[in-house]
């Protein structure tokens, strides 16, 4: 199989793409983290949310399991 040979400004290009995601990923767990953050006035309750997720998980597992027959 023939090697593809990248121009430089392709690789520039290809750097920039990968450190853009990364910008993105970045910014959205920050948003993420922020909902909870002791200094939001609007912070989430971590408990609650966790214990919704429980819930939710589990249902889903219930939902899979019913699934199975």
């Amino acid at each position: 199989m023939k090697e593809l040979k990248l121009t430089p400004q392709q690789i520039k290009d290809n750097q920039k793409s990968e450190l853009i995601a990364d910008l993105v990923a970045t910014s959205t767990v920050i948003d993420e983290v922020w909902r909870y953050h002791p200094e939001n006035p609007n912070k989430m309750d971590v408990v609650k949310e966790y214990n919704i997720l429980k819930k939710i998980q589990k249902d889903i597992e219930l939902e899979l399991e019913g699934l199975e027959d």
